[in-house]
């Protein structure tokens, strides 16, 4: 399939909510078709920086269309014909322009001469939902949290995240992991806060690198490894990582622990934990125990109760967060769905709340930017549990985890992190200790 048509129809699928844009990009590029990595990356490139900022590409289709300014409707618009296609022109970037010129050099011209015409349209007045690339929903909340920052906010969810590493520690050491990185000429550096994270300015195919085949780094945003240190696991410690996903927390938690102890990963869809334990391995953690459960009142569970050292409910949610990364959750989400999530939210903390024992911690996270999937859910578990759990400051945790300047990630004694503001993903994580 020619690139502006493959893009065109990788950003209708997403629009669809069924497969995350990297699935459907991996699927598309899977099989005997030879497509050079520059082609790859051009199309992953036009696709994302589409679904970035889709208000404007859909104001500027339906002015160069005629159609002045009809509000953008996900739903309608992606099965318009040639709505795709006409976003896909504007939204191409610069950067790919030379590899969509190698493939197909009349695309590229049509690509040219459409961005030419999109210079000339002047779009007046320019609503919020245009200006900041995010629904008027999602405009009114964040506005709502973060005031007249609203516009770094919104532009720091538009730029592409950088990626940051996590250091083993049971496989090695960060100042010999960056200067290694180094060596090999890429820019890393210390993250600002998290005591084993490195970052660098863009993604880098990690299983060239020997540190990464060795188990001596992981993939994980730096908020990610934050979260990780305010559970503040312990060596010969019972801990549960009750919404474990792919495991990334669970590693680090594993790695906090120096793989000691027990460490549980509950998910309740199965799938999400097959990688894990080939990744425990190449971490060197052999404590690792994953269990598929039914949902959050598992049976099961029920002979933890009361018996583990620290829980991790790292809940699902919107993932509004994660923008920067997956654009296209901002349009999958509407406020009847983050209802939904945060009364799901509710159940899955009160549920993981009862595996904790007297004096043990309980840590509740999201990477949403959202009240009610954050604050709002916390503050009725604490009132739901009419003292039995004792609300920690996170300052004290993060400081003792020798995380750097813990004040400045810290807001209302939870753990509050915005890109805007500190470079990372978004997210929230509050602590709890139960009374004993």
């Amino acid at each position: 399939m020619a690139p502006l048509a493959l893009a065109a129809r990788l950003l209708q699928e997403t629009l669809r909510f069924q497969q995350p844009p990297d699935a459907l990009l991996a699927d598309a590029f899977r099989g005997p078709q030879r497509v050079g990595p520059r082609l790859r990356q051009a199309v992953g490139d036009a696709l994302y920086a589409a679904l970035r900022d889709l208000p404007r590409w859909h104001a500027l289709t339906t002015a160069l269309q005629g159609q002045g300014s009809a509000p953008l409707d996900v739903a309608r618009c992606r099965i318009q014909p040639g709505w795709c296609d006409s976003v896909i022109r504007l939204a191409w970037p610069d950067a790919a322009l030379p590899a969509l010129a190698e493939a197909d050099a009349s695309a590229a011209a049509e690509v040219g001469d459409w961005q030419a015409r999109a210079r000339a349209v002047h779009l007046t007045p320019v609503p919020d939902t245009v200006r900041l690339g995010l629904p008027d929903w999602l405009i009114e909340r964040l506005r709502s949290a973060v005031g007249p920052e609203i516009d770094a906010l919104a532009a720091a969810l538009r730029r592409p995240a950088p990626l940051d590493l996590r250091v083993n520690a049971l496989r090695a050491k960060r100042p010999a992991v960056l200067a290694e990185l180094q060596a090999a000429g890429l820019p890393a550096e210390a993250t600002p806060h998290a005591p084993w994270g490195i970052r660098l300015p863009a993604r880098v195919p990690l299983q060239g690198l020997e540190a990464y085949a060795r188990g001596a780094i992981e993939v994980q945003d730096e908020g990610s490894q934050l979260i990780a240190a305010l559970v503040g696991a312990r060596r010969g410690e019972t801990v549960a990582d009750f919404c474990a996903g792919g495991g990334g927390k669970t590693l680090a938690l594993g790695a906090d622990m120096r793989d000691t102890g027990r460490l549980y990963a509950f998910d309740t869809v199965a799938r999400r934990l097959d990688a894990l334990p080939a990744r425990a391995r190449r971490a060197g953690l052999t404590q690792v125990h994953p269990m598929a459960i039914a949902h959050e009142r598992d049976e099961r569970l029920q002979r933890l109760a009361g018996k583990i050292d620290r829980v991790l409910v790292d809940a699902p949610c919107s993932g509004l967060g994660t923008l920067r990364r997956h654009p296209e959750l901002m349009w999958r989400h509407t406020p009847a769905t983050v209802a939904e999530l945060a009364a799901l939210q509710q159940r899955i903390l009160a549920a993981a709340a009862a595996l904790v024992r007297p004096g043990g911690r309980l840590v509740y996270a999201t990477c949403s930017l959202l009240v009610e999937e954050n604050e709002a859910v916390a503050d009725a578990f604490t009132t739901a549990l009419r003292g039995d759990f004792v609300r920690l400051d996170a300052q004290a945790p993060l400081a003792d985890a020798r995380v750097d300047d813990p004040a400045s990630v810290v807001e209302d004694g939870a753990l509050r992190l915005w890109p805007h503001r500190h470079g990372t993903d978004g997210f929230f994580a509050v602590a709890w200790q139960r009374r004993g």
